[in-house]
């Protein structure tokens, strides 16, 4: 993996030089050749620069790792064990001044960025609490600003550190699931760097990746995986010498797309992480590798198409693809076939072919997967656009409404439909239909009784199919494509793209959800930026336009998106695909004050549906910052002046507002302090001892 990561930086340097990579050197084929911020540039990596954060010189070990797969980004750095608890020191890896502080609710949480001489940037996340100076300064700029959530970004001689300060104490704020120290380490340009390079002593790895299974996907209409169009996933099983192999004979044909659910350790976690390095070979010859060293912060998103983000979202597992998908343009590949394959296996020939697949860790520890590929015995009628028949439709012999029993799926750019229990001798022709027009297909082939027919939606984009009298209804609009701005509107609804909503061409599909709502495509589609969304509903009733909001509901839960109303019309905005349904919150925050004495306040809060938006806390009308645990939905006090107990009395209001606008509030009083007297209880007589 190091050598890999060596021929990164060569490559690097050629390609900003201008100089191309010769055809008898490997082959490095970026998705952009304009896009060079995921390499690591020459000179960043020096050992001994950063001392390790946590308790410098001890054994550790980690939780997660730089570029594991996390919901809608890789993960940017390590997450550092603590033993399970808060409150270990932690010191700055080097040199430099404190760039920026910041609280989030979710997220990093308490968070403190240093800024270092040799131009990169360490981050310290989950904090519990920052030193005295640093904390004290945090507290006075919330006061000033009355606010819980901050971000301050600092001059360069306001916070000088040392390397080994201690500038903080671990936690576990913000979105972490568990005691530890989430570092990061950053260039100029805001590109993430693996610390592991950095070779820290304190972490130690002589356990290699491994296999959990591997998944086989076609990849065009025409390929095959055991004589079917589909996905097929396996378990590798290990063998007595670490190497593994695949158990069950494959056939395939076609471009076929390998996908690795993959996961490494360090020694003394039990803590799953990702891997760094997937290289695939095909009969001996490498045709991709992907490595993680390094990625531009701000691409973390396309992590969404890196994986297979159909396969997480319906499953949970995060595959790696070991191929470019379409749209993907992070840094962090390189091919050797035909560049037009983007790491694709191209089983062209009709002959067996040899695959490895060998994962890398930090440490260059490696496992390796070896397996055939059998040819596919054709059998089936292939999909010819030359071979289908268009024609007017007749009004006469318009498809009735009774749908059909067909099952449907899209994958990616093909409309695969299985019809069951069909005549194998005589197959039905599928007939598309797009607007007045339509397009006959024959069977593509049939398996078990069952027709099935691949449809490249790349060539034709039927509104609806039509098998004999009964009918699949598509609800396809129109093809979208990414790189610009476009505008689409359908009686109620207009869909605004942005030229960066999309990292792929969309066929657009939209309806009407029975009892109000739209469906825009499926949720197993990622959008990479924000689409704006514009419905007019039609309800028999008055809306509540002040309450009523949008919310994405295809996780079979309500997730709020707001929006605002203009005139009948919600326009919102989201970042994933699905159903859309309006949701009025009419019902206040719940808060409780739990206690109110000279020493603090503590308060739960909770909603029930749009969430908590925001919070305050007065005594005798003066506000009070007060700390935030989202997932315990604890509120406590913290006094700008920690010595200086609030006043027996004092009248304490807690208010939250959620992001409906409801406001919920509880009331009390500070607590005169509580005069303890102990009593001398006189010890029993001592038993005498029978002689």
């Amino acid at each position: 993996m190091r050598q890999l990561l060596i021929y990164y930086l060569v490559a690097a340097a050629l390609l900003s030089s201008g100089l191309s990579i010769g055809q008898n050197s490997l082959n490095l084929t970026p998705v952009d050749s304009e896009t060079k911020t995921g390499y690591i540039q020459p000179g960043i990596i020096e050992d001994g620069y950063f001392l390790f954060p946590i308790q410098p010189g001890a054994a550790n070990s980690l939780s997660g790792g730089m570029g594991d797969l996390r919901p809608n980004h890789f993960h940017a750095g390590l997450d550092i064990r603590t033993g399970g608890r808060e409150g270990l020191d932690v010191h700055a890896a080097a040199d430099g001044y404190i760039s920026r502080i910041a609280v989030f609710t979710g997220g990093y949480g308490n968070v403190v960025f240093i800024k270092h001489p040799n131009g990169l940037t360490t981050v310290y996340g989950h904090l519990k609490a920052l030193n005295d100076t640093l904390g004290l300064y945090l507290r006075e700029q919330q006061y000033q600003r009355k606010t819980f959530e901050i971000d301050l970004r600092l001059q360069p001689g306001q916070f000088p550190v040392k390397q080994g300060d201690v500038i903080a104490i671990s936690g576990n704020t913000g979105g972490s699931g568990g005691p530890h120290l989430h570092f990061e380490i950053r260039d100029a340009k805001d590109n993430l760097i693996n610390p592991l390079l950095y070779n820290f002593s304190e972490i130690r790895d002589e356990v290699p990746p491994y296999f959990e299974r591997i998944a086989l996907k076609t990849m065009t209409a025409t390929s095959r995986i055991n004589g079917e169009y589909q996905r097929v996933s396996y378990a590798p099983v290990r063998q007595s010498d670490g190497s593994y192999i695949l158990t069950k004979p494959i056939t395939a044909s076609g471009l076929i797309g390998l996908e690795v659910l993959g996961y490494d350790k360090t020694s003394g976690s039990p803590y799953r992480n990702g891997i760094s390095c997937l290289e695939i070979q095909l009969d001996g010859r490498e045709v991709f590798a992907y490595n993680m060293n390094s990625f531009p912060n701000e691409q973390t998103r396309f992590m969404n198409i890196h994986e297979n983000y159909e396969v997480e979202q319906t499953s949970g597992l995060h595959y790696h693809r070991g191929y470019i998908a379409d749209g993907n343009i992070l840094n962090l590949y390189k091919v050797q076939n035909n560049a037009a394959y983007r790491g694709r296996l191209p089983l062209l020939d009709g002959k067996p072919h040899v695959v490895t697949l060998i994962l890398y860790d930090a440490f260059d520890h490696a496992a390796r997967l070896t397996f055939t590929l059998l040819p596919e015995v054709t059998t089936t009628n292939p999909t010819r656009m030359d071979s289908i028949a268009i024609q007017p439709i007749d009004d006469s012999d318009e498809p009735s409404d009774r749908e059909s029993s067909a099952t449907v799926t899209i994958d990616e750019n093909v409309l695969k439909i299985t019809v069951k229990n069909i005549d194998a001798s005589n197959p039905p022709v599928a007939k598309l239909i797009t607007g007045r027009t339509i397009t006959e297909q024959p069977v593509s082939y049939i398996r078990n009784n069952h027709a099935v027919y691949l449809i490249d939606l790349r060539q034709t984009l039927p509104d609806s199919v039509q098998f004999g009298r009964g009918i699949v209804r598509t609800n396809f609009k129109k093809r979208i494509i990414p790189g610009h701005s476009e505008v689409f509107t359908d009686k109620d609804t207009r869909l605004s793209f942005g030229p960066k909503t999309l990292f792929d061409t969309l066929h657009l599909a939209m309806r009407a959800l029975p009892g109000g709502g739209i469906e825009i495509n499926q949720s197993t589609i990622p959008l990479n930026d924000y689409l704006t969304v514009q419905y007019t509903p039609n309800y028999p009733i008055a809306i509540d336009t002040m309450r009523t909001k949008a919310y994405w509901t295809s996780s079979g839960r309500e997730s709020f998106l707001g929006g605002t109303w203009n005139k009948g019309r919600i326009e919102f905005k989201t970042r994933s695909l699905g159903r859309f349904q309006l949701m009025t919150d009419a019902n206040p925050p719940s808060v409780e004050i739990l206690t109110a004495t000279p020493k603090g306040i503590t308060a739960k809060i909770r909603d029930d549906l749009s969430g908590i938006s925001e919070f305050r806390a007065l005594v005798n009308g003066e506000w009070i910052l007060m700390q935030y645990d989202y997932k315990r939905a604890l509120l406590w006090s913290d006094k700008l002046n920690p010595d200086e107990p609030f006043e027996a009395g004092a009248e304490v209001l807690v208010q939250v507002k959620d992001r409906s606008g409801n406001i919920g509030s509880d009331s009390t009083t500070i607590e005169a302090p509580r005069l303890v007297i102990r009593h001398k209880t006189k010890a029993a007589p001592k038993k005498r001892k029978r002689r």
